[in-house]
């Protein structure tokens, strides 16, 4: 990370990082953490991340063992205390270079343990459910609401527009046919695409 070479103890922010957090937090965190920033403006910003991962795993994941929870949030509250402590940007970001991985292995369930292999090819190391096993799942109301922010956002190929599709629905749909319905009839073959995982 580059310091600037106008204002010494401030740092470059690189563009995607910005556009991260404005996508994350809003409009607002774009214009708070732009272009340069200083280490304790860096710190301040990775420990709202970190706890916003945190919040999201907890508020989403219910159905997950103590035990994960403990590990999660102990990892969590570890990486809080280093960023508190860091004293430069480099170790910062490699502190979050180190965590960011974790983080995510566990939340999938475990941090992989393959210190002691020798194994070149690895690939069947990556199944991490020995202790617990990861499952999305979607009721109607999630398949619909996300359904209607693909066609409004026009990411279904094959379609047309959010109005488009809107019209297409007034006209021929059936008797007290919900949109849902009316779309899994009209389009079967889009609508497995998008929500029938196949093996």
């Amino acid at each position: 990370m580059k310091e600037s070479p106008f204002m010494k103890g401030y740092y470059e922010v690189d563009s995607g990082l910005t556009l991260l957090f404005n996508q994350i937090y809003g409009e607002d965190e774009y214009y708070r953490f732009k272009e340069t920033a200083s280490l304790l403006d860096y710190k301040k910003q990775f420990s709202k991340l970190v706890k916003t991962i945190e919040k999201s795993f907890n508020d989403t994941c219910k159905n997950t063992d103590n035990l994960h929870l403990k590990e999660i949030n102990g990892l969590v509250e570890n990486q809080l205390i280093f960023i508190k402590r860091v004293k430069t940007i480099e170790n910062l970001y490699q502190s979050l270079i180190v965590f960011f991985p974790k983080i995510c292995f566990l939340i999938i369930g475990k941090i992989p343990q393959n210190g002691i292999k020798r194994k070149r090819d690895n690939r069947a190391l990556w199944n991490l459910s020995e202790f617990r096993q990861i499952e999305f799942k979607q009721n109607k109301k999630q398949k619909f609401e996300q359904l209607l922010n693909l066609i409004k956002n026009e990411r279904i190929k094959g379609l047309g527009t959010n109005r488009q599709e809107l019209k297409k629905y007034e006209s021929t749909r059936l008797v007290n046919e919900s949109f849902m319905d009316w779309f899994i009839r009209i389009y079967p073959e889009i609508y497995f695409d998008l929500f029938e995982r196949t093996e």
